[in-house]
């Protein structure tokens, strides 16, 4: 199926073709939908719908980048010696390396599908519980688009650097024509999240409560789980162990058992999964080239696998940890001996997988970091060790809290998380200094490098719209 949106994203009026990247809902005809009817008939709005969630898949954004770029920015993965160039500047946070810049165009045309539902459902011939449903997605999925634009482009509200507060550009009413277009000054930070809190609170309040629900679409569940992220990043503890909790009690996720740890991430949904990204490897593969797979294991082909853990990373593993026992392989590539990961063992189809967005276990671990940051240490370690007794690690003692408690939650992050988009981000939200083999010199938190770059023709297309420093 083709559809043809006109969509805004900065500046410019863009028109996009897009090829179907999803079977999540079967509609009819499948056809190409004129923006007009897409805002009345509930053919239509499904179908911007599938637009929406099929924007969240380029290798721009979570078929590769979100979540390459996080880890090899920070310190869980580097380079092998013989490599195809690709992330060559991330590896050394270099000024010139794209950062996390793609975000900017992808994600301001799914905004601006999300809008054209958001306005368009309340007047569709849908059911009232259709409109519950699609109307609960569209606010979902725009506010998980935003929260990765702040993530990328702007600090956190509680870790502004010399008072640069800029947070992204909000829009909420839907452009489909230049005439109607407009030049918008960068919201503050703080403003950007009330958005996206506002967002996945009404999102919480429409979307059905199902612990059955299919997990590869917006759910209470998971708009709750992100929800809680954003109140751990936005450092509202009390929030974000209420949302953690609600998530964890609303899904049919759960933590598989250490012996089943492995199998889970060859199974499509993953039994962790409140959110993940789908792909149908007939129509949406990223190919040998795109693929998380190909970058991070060579199993299929033999002479990939550009990016695998760094020696810091595994040696922080136990012995007996069924995260190093069972999810990495040795190997031999370019005359070094490394270690290849199996979280992306194109399980969907050569060089497809699905790519998790929030786990149970990423739950467990806001709720343990909220519990620490307020002092009850006794339901902090009981949530960190749930996960570490069932990878077969030692649990941590009772005698550990304070700040040598966070450093433990923030370690475990890095073990149970690797490879899914966290470890940048995590340093960053807690204004931490990034260390690595491959610095000359360590990356403060108030170095410029933190943030991404804003495309630089769209900072000249608009001249409201203020570049990060540095760039």
């Amino acid at each position: 199926m083709l559809r043809y949106f006109k969509v805004f994203a900065t500046g410019c009026l863009i028109v996009v073709s897009a090829s179907s990247c999803s079977d999540l809902l079967d509609t009819q005809p499948k056809q190409s939908v004129d923006a007009g009817v897409a805002l009345t008939d509930i053919t239509g709005i499904r179908s911007v719908l599938i637009s929406v969630y099929d924007r969240l898949q380029p290798a721009g954004y979570y078929g590769q980048r979100m979540i390459m770029a996080p880890e090899i920015m920070a310190d869980n993965v580097r380079l092998t010696n013989s490599n195809s160039n690709r992330y060559f500047n991330e590896r050394v946070n270099a000024p010139s390396s794209e950062h996390l810049r793609p975000l900017w165009n992808n994600n301001y045309p799914a905004i601006n599908e999300a809008n054209f539902i958001l306005s368009g459902i309340d007047k569709s011939n849908a059911s009232d519980a259709e409109k519950a449903q699609i109307k609960g997605e569209a606010l979902f999925l725009r506010g998980l688009l935003y929260f990765d634009l702040a993530r990328a482009f702007a600090y956190e509200p509680t870790k502004i650097v010399n008072g640069f507060n800029a947070g992204v550009i909000l829009r909420t009413e839907p452009t489909n024509d230049v005439t109607k277009a407009d030049f918008r000054e960068r919201a503050t930070v703080e403003q950007t999240y009330q958005q996206i809190e506002k967002d996945l609170k009404e999102a919480i309040a429409l979307l059905p409560a199902s612990t059955a629900a299919d997990r590869r679409r917006a759910t209470k569940a998971a708009a709750q789980g992100i929800l809680a992220r954003l109140y751990l990043y936005w450092e509202k503890y009390a929030e974000a162990i209420q949302l953690a909790t609600e998530a964890m009690n609303g899904t049919g996720a759960r933590l598989v058992t250490g012996a089943q740890y492995q199998g889970a991430f060859t199974t499509a949904p993953n039994p962790e999964s409140l959110f993940e990204i789908n792909y149908v490897q007939a129509t949406e593969s990223l190919g040998s080239n795109e693929s998380l797979h190909s970058l991070t294991t060579n199993l299929t082909t033999g002479n990939w696998g550009d990016v695998v853990p760094t020696n810091e990373l595994l040696g922080l593993f136990e012995a007996n940890d069924v995260r190093r026992t069972t999810m990495f392989y040795s190997a031999t590539k370019g005359g070094e001996s490394v270690f290849f990961s199996r979280k992306y063992t194109a399980t969907q189809g050569p060089f497809t997988n699905n790519v998790p967005v929030m786990r149970f276990s990423e739950l467990l671990l806001i709720r343990a970091e909220a519990y620490a940051a307020t002092g009850d240490n006794t339901r902090a370690l009981a949530d960190l060790n749930q996960i570490r007794t069932r990878a077969g690690a030692t649990p941590i003692a009772s005698t550990v809290t304070g700040a040598a408690l966070i450093d433990a939650i923030m370690t475990e992050r890095r073990l149970e998380l690797y490879l899914e988009g966290h470890r940048f981000f995590d340093l960053k939200r807690r204004g931490m200094t990034i260390t690595k083999a491959s610095l000359s010199a360590p990356v403060p938190y108030n170095d410029f490098r933190i943030l991404a770059p804003l495309p630089n023709d769209q900072v000249q297309l608009n001249t409201k719209l203020k570049q990060n420093p540095g760039y």
